[in-house]
Protein backbone atom coordinates (compact mmCIF):
# COMPACT_ATOMS: atom_id res chain seq x y z
CA UNK A 1 0.00 0.00 0.00
CA UNK A 2 2.79 2.53 0.33
CA UNK A 3 4.15 2.03 -3.06
CA UNK A 4 1.98 4.05 -4.66
CA UNK A 5 1.52 6.61 -2.62
CA UNK A 6 5.71 6.77 -3.02
CA UNK A 7 5.11 6.72 -6.85
CA UNK A 8 2.15 9.24 -6.58
CA UNK A 9 4.02 12.66 -5.70
CA UNK A 10 6.87 12.65 -8.49
CA UNK A 11 3.65 12.18 -11.10
CA UNK A 12 2.34 14.94 -9.44
CA UNK A 13 5.23 17.37 -9.76
CA UNK A 14 5.87 16.05 -13.15
CA UNK A 15 2.24 17.22 -14.38
CA UNK A 16 2.65 20.71 -12.90
CA UNK A 17 6.28 20.73 -14.66
CA UNK A 18 4.74 19.71 -17.75
CA UNK A 19 2.09 22.44 -17.43
CA UNK A 20 4.63 25.07 -17.63
CA UNK A 21 5.87 23.68 -20.57
CA UNK A 22 5.44 24.65 -23.69
CA UNK A 23 2.25 25.51 -25.92
CA UNK A 24 0.00 23.48 -28.34
CA UNK A 25 0.89 21.37 -31.40
CA UNK A 26 -0.28 24.31 -33.51
CA UNK A 27 3.29 24.71 -35.51
CA UNK A 28 2.27 24.30 -39.52
CA UNK A 29 4.02 23.07 -42.13
CA UNK A 30 5.71 26.44 -43.52
CA UNK A 31 6.02 27.59 -39.93
CA UNK A 32 8.42 24.83 -39.37
CA UNK A 33 10.33 24.83 -42.36
CA UNK A 34 11.25 28.53 -41.46
CA UNK A 35 12.04 28.06 -38.30
CA UNK A 36 14.15 25.01 -38.90
CA UNK A 37 15.71 26.67 -41.94
CA UNK A 38 16.63 30.11 -39.46
CA UNK A 39 17.54 27.75 -37.29
CA UNK A 40 20.65 26.57 -39.80
CA UNK A 41 21.57 29.47 -41.71
CA UNK A 42 23.17 31.60 -38.22
CA UNK A 43 26.19 33.24 -37.66
CA UNK A 44 28.28 31.32 -39.91
CA UNK A 45 26.80 32.05 -43.02
CA UNK A 46 28.84 35.76 -43.68
CA UNK A 47 31.92 34.04 -43.46
CA UNK A 48 31.20 31.10 -46.44
CA UNK A 49 32.52 33.41 -49.19
CA UNK A 50 35.76 33.73 -47.07
CA UNK A 51 36.27 29.66 -46.68
CA UNK A 52 36.09 29.29 -50.52
CA UNK A 53 38.91 31.55 -51.15
CA UNK A 54 40.58 30.37 -48.36
CA UNK A 55 39.99 26.24 -48.70
CA UNK A 56 39.00 26.23 -52.96
CA UNK A 57 35.09 25.42 -53.33
CA UNK A 58 35.57 21.52 -53.46
CA UNK A 59 36.08 20.39 -50.13
CA UNK A 60 33.70 23.21 -48.57
CA UNK A 61 30.77 22.16 -51.45
CA UNK A 62 31.78 18.30 -50.57
CA UNK A 63 31.49 18.65 -46.23
CA UNK A 64 28.70 20.58 -46.57
CA UNK A 65 26.94 17.78 -48.91
CA UNK A 66 27.82 15.39 -46.53
CA UNK A 67 27.05 17.14 -43.33
CA UNK A 68 23.65 18.46 -44.59
CA UNK A 69 22.79 14.67 -44.82
CA UNK A 70 24.22 13.30 -41.65
CA UNK A 71 22.41 16.13 -40.09
CA UNK A 72 18.94 15.00 -41.74
CA UNK A 73 19.48 11.74 -40.41
CA UNK A 74 20.91 12.62 -37.01
CA UNK A 75 17.79 14.88 -36.95
CA UNK A 76 15.59 12.16 -38.01
CA UNK A 77 16.97 9.82 -35.58
CA UNK A 78 16.48 12.34 -32.90
CA UNK A 79 12.40 11.77 -33.64
CA UNK A 80 12.30 8.17 -34.02
CA UNK A 81 13.88 7.93 -30.47
CA UNK A 82 11.47 10.37 -28.84
CA UNK A 83 8.76 8.72 -30.47
CA UNK A 84 9.75 5.28 -28.07
CA UNK A 85 9.72 7.32 -25.19
CA UNK A 86 7.11 5.54 -23.06
CA UNK A 87 3.71 8.12 -23.36
CA UNK A 88 4.61 9.51 -26.32
CA UNK A 89 3.72 7.06 -28.91
CA UNK A 90 3.47 8.57 -32.53
CA UNK A 91 4.48 11.77 -30.64
CA UNK A 92 1.18 12.52 -28.65
CA UNK A 93 2.98 13.43 -25.71
CA UNK A 94 5.68 16.02 -25.17
CA UNK A 95 9.29 15.29 -25.27
CA UNK A 96 12.75 17.25 -25.18
CA UNK A 97 15.81 16.65 -26.08
CA UNK A 98 17.32 15.88 -22.44
CA UNK A 99 14.19 14.16 -21.92
CA UNK A 100 14.98 11.52 -24.56
CA UNK A 101 18.42 11.61 -22.90
CA UNK A 102 17.30 10.64 -19.51
CA UNK A 103 15.19 7.90 -20.93
CA UNK A 104 17.82 5.66 -22.56
CA UNK A 105 21.09 6.64 -21.18
CA UNK A 106 22.84 5.73 -18.16
CA UNK A 107 22.31 8.77 -15.07
CA UNK A 108 26.36 9.93 -15.53
CA UNK A 109 25.80 10.09 -19.31
CA UNK A 110 22.47 11.95 -19.10
CA UNK A 111 24.30 14.27 -16.59
CA UNK A 112 26.72 14.92 -19.16
CA UNK A 113 24.31 14.97 -21.92
CA UNK A 114 22.43 18.03 -20.46
CA UNK A 115 25.61 19.50 -19.89
CA UNK A 116 26.87 19.51 -23.59
CA UNK A 117 22.98 20.20 -24.64
CA UNK A 118 23.06 23.94 -22.34
CA UNK A 119 26.74 24.44 -23.19
CA UNK A 120 26.61 24.51 -26.99
CA UNK A 121 22.97 26.56 -26.88
CA UNK A 122 24.64 28.90 -25.10
CA UNK A 123 27.72 29.00 -27.75
CA UNK A 124 25.21 29.74 -30.55
CA UNK A 125 23.51 31.97 -28.28
CA UNK A 126 26.22 33.81 -27.81
CA UNK A 127 27.82 33.99 -30.98
CA UNK A 128 24.80 35.01 -32.44
CA UNK A 129 24.43 38.15 -29.68
CA UNK A 130 28.16 39.38 -30.59
CA UNK A 131 27.72 39.49 -34.42
CA UNK A 132 24.33 41.24 -33.95
CA UNK A 133 25.51 43.81 -31.51
CA UNK A 134 28.72 44.56 -33.11
CA UNK A 135 26.83 44.62 -36.71
CA UNK A 136 24.21 47.22 -35.00
CA UNK A 137 27.12 49.66 -33.90
CA UNK A 138 28.35 49.74 -36.75
CA UNK A 139 25.08 50.73 -38.21
CA UNK A 140 25.31 53.89 -35.90
CA UNK A 141 28.74 54.49 -37.00
CA UNK A 142 27.58 54.35 -40.37
CA UNK A 143 24.09 56.63 -39.84
CA UNK A 144 25.56 59.00 -36.85
CA UNK A 145 29.39 59.04 -36.71
CA UNK A 146 29.78 57.40 -33.46
CA UNK A 147 28.12 54.86 -30.89
CA UNK A 148 28.44 55.34 -26.90
CA UNK A 149 28.67 52.51 -24.30
CA UNK A 150 29.32 52.00 -20.89
CA UNK A 151 33.05 50.88 -20.14
CA UNK A 152 33.07 48.06 -17.47
CA UNK A 153 36.87 47.48 -17.81
CA UNK A 154 39.97 48.51 -17.71
CA UNK A 155 38.06 51.87 -16.57
CA UNK A 156 34.44 52.53 -15.70
CA UNK A 157 32.26 55.08 -17.30
CA UNK A 158 30.54 56.34 -20.50
CA UNK A 159 32.68 56.57 -23.61
CA UNK A 160 31.83 56.29 -27.51
CA UNK A 161 33.63 54.88 -30.86
CA UNK A 162 33.63 56.22 -34.08
CA UNK A 163 35.14 53.55 -36.24
CA UNK A 164 34.16 50.13 -37.52
CA UNK A 165 35.91 47.35 -37.29
CA UNK A 166 36.94 44.46 -39.00
CA UNK A 167 34.42 41.34 -38.93
CA UNK A 168 34.45 39.83 -35.43
CA UNK A 169 36.07 43.07 -33.61
CA UNK A 170 34.29 45.49 -31.25
CA UNK A 171 34.38 49.36 -32.16
CA UNK A 172 35.58 49.08 -28.68
CA UNK A 173 38.74 47.15 -29.57
CA UNK A 174 39.34 45.24 -26.26
CA UNK A 175 37.63 47.01 -23.89
CA UNK A 176 34.70 45.89 -22.30
CA UNK A 177 31.44 47.47 -22.67
CA UNK A 178 27.84 47.56 -22.93
CA UNK A 179 27.70 49.21 -25.98
CA UNK A 180 24.16 50.86 -27.13
CA UNK A 181 23.85 48.13 -30.02
CA UNK A 182 24.22 45.48 -27.54
CA UNK A 183 21.31 47.29 -25.57
CA UNK A 184 19.27 47.77 -28.88
CA UNK A 185 19.40 43.92 -29.43
CA UNK A 186 18.58 43.16 -26.03
CA UNK A 187 15.19 45.19 -26.01
CA UNK A 188 14.06 43.50 -29.26
CA UNK A 189 14.88 39.80 -28.08
CA UNK A 190 14.16 39.38 -24.49
CA UNK A 191 10.75 39.64 -24.72
CA UNK A 192 10.19 37.32 -27.58
CA UNK A 193 12.27 34.41 -25.69
CA UNK A 194 9.66 35.00 -22.46
CA UNK A 195 6.94 33.28 -24.91
CA UNK A 196 6.94 29.80 -26.51
CA UNK A 197 8.23 28.42 -29.35
CA UNK A 198 4.69 28.78 -31.11
CA UNK A 199 4.18 32.30 -30.65
CA UNK A 200 7.75 32.82 -31.95
CA UNK A 201 6.54 31.34 -35.48
CA UNK A 202 5.17 34.53 -37.06
CA UNK A 203 8.54 36.09 -36.54
CA UNK A 204 10.02 33.16 -38.33
CA UNK A 205 7.98 34.25 -41.16
CA UNK A 206 8.44 37.01 -41.36
CA UNK A 207 12.55 36.75 -40.91
CA UNK A 208 12.19 34.13 -43.65
CA UNK A 209 10.78 36.06 -46.09
CA UNK A 210 13.12 39.20 -45.65
CA UNK A 211 15.97 36.76 -45.81
CA UNK A 212 15.43 36.16 -49.19
CA UNK A 213 15.00 39.64 -50.25
CA UNK A 214 18.02 40.36 -48.66
CA UNK A 215 19.47 37.72 -50.30
CA UNK A 216 18.65 38.81 -53.90
CA UNK A 217 19.78 42.45 -53.02
CA UNK A 218 23.14 40.93 -52.42
CA UNK A 219 23.07 38.74 -55.50
CA UNK A 220 22.01 41.77 -57.67
CA UNK A 221 25.02 43.79 -55.99
CA UNK A 222 27.93 40.40 -56.70
CA UNK A 223 26.43 40.13 -60.39
CA UNK A 224 26.49 44.38 -60.97
CA UNK A 225 30.36 44.30 -59.38
CA UNK A 226 30.62 41.57 -61.76
CA UNK A 227 32.06 38.05 -60.84
CA UNK A 228 35.60 36.48 -61.85
CA UNK A 229 35.83 33.19 -61.03
CA UNK A 230 39.71 32.82 -60.68
CA UNK A 231 38.69 34.15 -57.35
CA UNK A 232 37.13 30.62 -56.11
CA UNK A 233 39.70 27.65 -57.29
CA UNK A 234 38.84 24.47 -56.84
CA UNK A 235 41.06 23.49 -54.15
CA UNK A 236 43.75 25.16 -51.75
CA UNK A 237 45.71 24.91 -48.98
CA UNK A 238 44.20 26.07 -45.80
CA UNK A 239 41.53 23.64 -45.48
CA UNK A 240 42.23 24.49 -41.42
CA UNK A 241 38.31 25.92 -40.73
CA UNK A 242 36.50 23.90 -43.48
CA UNK A 243 34.83 21.31 -41.33
CA UNK A 244 34.42 23.55 -38.00
CA UNK A 245 32.37 26.29 -39.71
CA UNK A 246 30.05 23.40 -41.46
CA UNK A 247 29.28 21.46 -38.69
CA UNK A 248 28.97 25.34 -36.43
CA UNK A 249 25.99 25.82 -39.35
CA UNK A 250 24.11 22.26 -39.28
CA UNK A 251 23.93 22.10 -35.82
CA UNK A 252 20.24 22.75 -35.83
CA UNK A 253 19.32 19.44 -34.26
CA UNK A 254 18.96 20.35 -30.82
CA UNK A 255 16.18 22.45 -32.24
CA UNK A 256 14.31 20.03 -33.63
CA UNK A 257 12.43 17.96 -30.13
CA UNK A 258 11.22 21.05 -29.59
CA UNK A 259 10.13 21.68 -32.56
CA UNK A 260 8.50 18.39 -33.09
CA UNK A 261 6.35 18.52 -29.70
CA UNK A 262 4.75 21.55 -31.16
CA UNK A 263 4.29 21.13 -34.77
CA UNK A 264 0.77 19.98 -36.11
CA UNK A 265 0.07 16.06 -35.93
CA UNK A 266 -0.04 16.30 -39.50
CA UNK A 267 2.79 18.22 -40.55
CA UNK A 268 5.49 15.38 -41.85
CA UNK A 269 8.55 15.39 -40.12
CA UNK A 270 10.68 14.08 -42.39
CA UNK A 271 9.82 15.73 -45.00
CA UNK A 272 9.89 19.05 -43.34
CA UNK A 273 13.80 18.47 -41.79
CA UNK A 274 15.12 17.33 -45.86
CA UNK A 275 12.92 20.41 -46.91
CA UNK A 276 14.98 22.87 -44.43
CA UNK A 277 17.88 21.86 -44.67
CA UNK A 278 18.32 21.37 -48.97
CA UNK A 279 16.97 25.36 -48.56
CA UNK A 280 19.74 26.05 -46.11
CA UNK A 281 22.37 24.07 -48.01
CA UNK A 282 21.21 25.65 -51.44
CA UNK A 283 21.80 29.41 -49.95
CA UNK A 284 25.25 28.50 -48.20
CA UNK A 285 26.41 27.34 -51.58
CA UNK A 286 25.02 30.23 -53.37
CA UNK A 287 26.81 32.73 -51.12
CA UNK A 288 29.61 30.88 -50.89
CA UNK A 289 30.29 30.77 -54.96
CA UNK A 290 28.51 34.12 -56.03
CA UNK A 291 30.22 36.06 -52.68
CA UNK A 292 33.44 34.25 -53.36
CA UNK A 293 33.77 35.24 -57.07
CA UNK A 294 32.33 39.25 -56.66
CA UNK A 295 35.10 40.53 -53.85
CA UNK A 296 38.43 40.04 -52.60
CA UNK A 297 38.14 39.09 -48.55
CA UNK A 298 41.07 40.45 -46.45
CA UNK A 299 42.15 38.97 -43.13
CA UNK A 300 39.07 38.88 -40.62
CA UNK A 301 36.73 40.28 -43.41
CA UNK A 302 33.21 38.50 -43.72
CA UNK A 303 30.32 39.23 -46.33
CA UNK A 304 28.52 42.19 -44.75
CA UNK A 305 31.90 44.15 -44.40
CA UNK A 306 32.96 43.35 -48.01
CA UNK A 307 29.69 44.56 -49.39
CA UNK A 308 29.58 47.45 -47.57
CA UNK A 309 32.87 48.46 -48.84
CA UNK A 310 32.71 47.78 -52.67
CA UNK A 311 29.22 49.00 -52.98
CA UNK A 312 30.56 52.82 -51.91
CA UNK A 313 29.86 55.29 -54.80
CA UNK A 314 26.92 53.63 -56.13
CA UNK A 315 24.03 55.96 -56.42
CA UNK A 316 21.21 53.42 -55.54
CA UNK A 317 23.91 50.52 -55.00
CA UNK A 318 25.34 51.04 -51.77
CA UNK A 319 21.89 53.02 -49.85
CA UNK A 320 20.07 49.55 -50.80
CA UNK A 321 23.23 47.20 -50.07
CA UNK A 322 23.97 49.00 -46.53
CA UNK A 323 20.37 48.74 -45.18
CA UNK A 324 20.28 44.75 -46.17
CA UNK A 325 23.81 44.60 -44.50
CA UNK A 326 22.72 46.12 -41.31
CA UNK A 327 19.39 44.40 -41.05
CA UNK A 328 20.77 40.72 -41.74
CA UNK A 329 22.20 40.25 -38.21
CA UNK A 330 19.01 41.83 -37.19
CA UNK A 331 16.78 39.48 -39.03
CA UNK A 332 19.16 36.39 -39.29
CA UNK A 333 20.59 36.29 -35.66
CA UNK A 334 18.00 37.48 -33.63
CA UNK A 335 15.39 35.80 -35.06
CA UNK A 336 16.92 32.80 -33.87
CA UNK A 337 18.77 33.89 -30.22
CA UNK A 338 14.52 33.78 -28.43
CA UNK A 339 14.59 29.89 -29.64
CA UNK A 340 17.98 29.19 -28.57
CA UNK A 341 16.64 30.72 -24.99
CA UNK A 342 13.26 28.84 -25.59
CA UNK A 343 14.65 25.42 -25.60
CA UNK A 344 17.05 25.87 -22.86
CA UNK A 345 14.24 26.63 -20.33
CA UNK A 346 12.04 23.82 -21.77
CA UNK A 347 14.56 21.68 -21.20
CA UNK A 348 15.46 22.91 -17.60
CA UNK A 349 11.77 23.15 -16.92
CA UNK A 350 11.08 18.93 -18.17
CA UNK A 351 13.48 17.70 -16.47
CA UNK A 352 12.51 19.48 -13.16
CA UNK A 353 15.95 20.98 -12.72
CA UNK A 354 14.42 24.40 -11.87
CA UNK A 355 10.98 25.77 -11.56
CA UNK A 356 9.82 27.32 -14.48
CA UNK A 357 11.13 31.66 -13.09
CA UNK A 358 14.35 30.25 -12.30
CA UNK A 359 14.54 28.65 -15.23
CA UNK A 360 13.41 31.28 -16.92
CA UNK A 361 16.30 33.57 -15.72
CA UNK A 362 19.22 31.01 -16.87
CA UNK A 363 17.86 30.66 -20.00
CA UNK A 364 16.32 33.96 -21.18
CA UNK A 365 18.63 36.95 -18.65
CA UNK A 366 22.08 34.94 -17.55
CA UNK A 367 23.50 34.32 -21.17
CA UNK A 368 23.25 38.36 -21.82
CA UNK A 369 25.51 38.82 -19.15
CA UNK A 370 27.86 36.34 -20.37
CA UNK A 371 28.10 37.66 -23.71
CA UNK A 372 29.28 41.22 -22.64
CA UNK A 373 32.67 39.60 -21.69
CA UNK A 374 32.58 38.02 -25.61
CA UNK A 375 31.47 41.37 -26.99
CA UNK A 376 35.52 42.23 -26.71
CA UNK A 377 37.84 41.70 -29.84
CA UNK A 378 37.44 38.71 -32.12
CA UNK A 379 36.22 36.17 -29.04
CA UNK A 380 33.56 34.91 -31.37
CA UNK A 381 35.51 33.57 -34.06
CA UNK A 382 36.91 31.25 -31.39
CA UNK A 383 33.72 30.53 -29.58
CA UNK A 384 32.12 29.10 -33.48
CA UNK A 385 35.65 27.34 -34.33
CA UNK A 386 36.49 25.51 -30.69
CA UNK A 387 33.25 25.00 -29.77
CA UNK A 388 31.70 23.21 -32.95
CA UNK A 389 34.53 20.72 -32.89
CA UNK A 390 34.40 20.07 -29.43
CA UNK A 391 30.94 20.22 -28.42
CA UNK A 392 28.26 20.35 -30.99
CA UNK A 393 29.65 17.63 -33.49
CA UNK A 394 28.54 15.12 -30.63
CA UNK A 395 25.64 16.72 -29.22
CA UNK A 396 24.05 17.36 -32.52
CA UNK A 397 25.35 14.39 -34.67
CA UNK A 398 26.69 11.65 -32.12
CA UNK A 399 24.18 11.82 -29.05
CA UNK A 400 21.19 11.76 -31.21
CA UNK A 401 22.35 8.60 -33.34
CA UNK A 402 23.37 6.92 -29.85
CA UNK A 403 19.50 7.19 -28.09
CA UNK A 404 18.62 6.19 -31.83
CA UNK A 405 20.49 2.87 -31.52
CA UNK A 406 19.86 2.48 -27.96
CA UNK A 407 15.80 3.37 -28.30
CA UNK A 408 15.95 0.32 -30.76
CA UNK A 409 17.80 -1.96 -28.74
CA UNK A 410 15.37 -1.53 -25.75
CA UNK A 411 12.08 -2.02 -28.02
CA UNK A 412 13.41 -5.19 -29.14
CA UNK A 413 14.46 -6.34 -25.25
CA UNK A 414 10.70 -4.92 -24.24
CA UNK A 415 8.72 -7.23 -27.08
CA UNK A 416 11.50 -10.26 -25.97
CA UNK A 417 10.54 -9.80 -22.56
CA UNK A 418 6.64 -9.39 -22.83
CA UNK A 419 5.99 -12.38 -25.22
CA UNK A 420 8.48 -14.45 -23.29
CA UNK A 421 6.36 -13.98 -19.92
CA UNK A 422 3.26 -14.49 -22.33
CA UNK A 423 4.39 -17.74 -23.10
CA UNK A 424 5.51 -18.67 -19.37
CA UNK A 425 1.95 -18.26 -17.92
CA UNK A 426 1.05 -21.07 -20.80
CA UNK A 427 0.54 -24.42 -19.65
CA UNK A 428 0.49 -26.04 -23.29
CA UNK A 429 2.72 -24.48 -26.28
CA UNK A 430 1.20 -24.61 -29.54
CA UNK A 431 3.84 -25.30 -32.63
CA UNK A 432 2.87 -21.59 -33.46
CA UNK A 433 3.84 -20.34 -30.30
CA UNK A 434 7.23 -22.42 -30.41
CA UNK A 435 7.79 -20.65 -34.12
CA UNK A 436 7.36 -17.50 -32.63
CA UNK A 437 9.53 -18.31 -29.76
CA UNK A 438 12.18 -19.35 -31.96
CA UNK A 439 12.34 -16.11 -33.64
CA UNK A 440 13.31 -13.82 -30.91
CA UNK A 441 16.99 -13.75 -31.39
CA UNK A 442 15.76 -12.43 -35.29
CA UNK A 443 14.76 -9.16 -33.05
CA UNK A 444 17.82 -8.17 -31.81
CA UNK A 445 19.12 -8.37 -35.54
CA UNK A 446 16.53 -6.98 -37.94
CA UNK A 447 16.13 -3.00 -38.13
CA UNK A 448 12.71 -3.38 -38.95
CA UNK A 449 10.53 -6.90 -37.32
CA UNK A 450 10.45 -4.72 -34.19
CA UNK A 451 9.56 -1.31 -35.49
CA UNK A 452 5.57 -1.66 -34.42
CA UNK A 453 5.52 2.76 -34.73
CA UNK A 454 4.05 4.73 -37.35
CA UNK A 455 7.35 6.88 -37.76
CA UNK A 456 10.50 5.44 -39.18
CA UNK A 457 13.65 6.68 -40.04
CA UNK A 458 13.39 5.31 -43.68
CA UNK A 459 11.88 2.43 -46.04
CA UNK A 460 12.17 -1.20 -45.24
CA UNK A 461 15.39 -2.26 -47.34
CA UNK A 462 17.78 -5.05 -46.53
CA UNK A 463 20.54 -3.28 -47.73
CA UNK A 464 20.31 0.13 -45.85
CA UNK A 465 20.26 -0.61 -42.20
CA UNK A 466 19.62 2.38 -40.21
CA UNK A 467 21.38 1.20 -37.42
CA UNK A 468 24.46 0.61 -39.78
CA UNK A 469 23.97 3.77 -41.40
CA UNK A 470 23.80 5.54 -38.06
CA UNK A 471 27.10 3.60 -36.21
CA UNK A 472 29.05 4.26 -39.70
CA UNK A 473 27.89 8.44 -39.33
CA UNK A 474 28.84 8.36 -35.98
CA UNK A 475 32.56 6.92 -37.26
CA UNK A 476 32.67 9.39 -39.64
CA UNK A 477 31.80 12.47 -37.60
CA UNK A 478 34.26 11.62 -34.55
CA UNK A 479 37.05 10.94 -36.86
CA UNK A 480 36.73 14.14 -38.86
CA UNK A 481 36.16 16.17 -35.79
CA UNK A 482 39.37 14.65 -33.93
CA UNK A 483 41.34 15.49 -37.12
CA UNK A 484 40.36 18.74 -37.35
CA UNK A 485 40.94 19.37 -33.42
CA UNK A 486 44.34 18.36 -33.96
CA UNK A 487 45.04 20.50 -37.31
CA UNK A 488 43.73 23.71 -35.38
CA UNK A 489 45.62 23.12 -32.36
CA UNK A 490 48.80 22.42 -34.42
CA UNK A 491 48.04 25.67 -36.40
CA UNK A 492 47.13 27.70 -33.18
CA UNK A 493 51.07 26.46 -31.73
CA UNK A 494 52.56 27.78 -34.75
CA UNK A 495 51.13 30.94 -34.95
CA UNK A 496 53.01 32.76 -32.47
CA UNK A 497 55.74 31.64 -34.85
Amino acid sequence: MVEPVRQAAPDDHKHRAQSDLGGGKDIGFFGGITLLTNSITGPGLVTIPLLFQQAGWVSPLLCMIIIAGISCLAAIMLCSAMEKVPGNERFKGRVEFSAVAKEFLPIWAYRVTIFLLILSLLAVFISSVVVSAQTVDIAIIAVFKKTFALELWPSFGFTYATMSPGAGNSPFGSDYVISLGFIIVLIITIPMGLFNLEDNIIVQKGAFVLLLVIFAEWFVACFTLGLDVSRVPAFLNDQTNVLGSIIFNYAFITTVPSWCNERRPDVPIKKSIWISVATATVFYAAIGFVGGFAFTFGDNQDLLIVIDENTRGRSILHPLSQVCVYLFPIIAFQSSIPVFSIIIKYNLIQNEICTKHTATWWAVIFPWVISIGFYAGAGVIEVINWTSLCINGIINFVIPMLLYIISRKRKRINRIITKRRRHDSLTLYSDDERDAESSDDELLKDDYIADDYKFKVMPNSRFLRPTCIAITSIVVVTILSVAVIVINVVETIKLPH
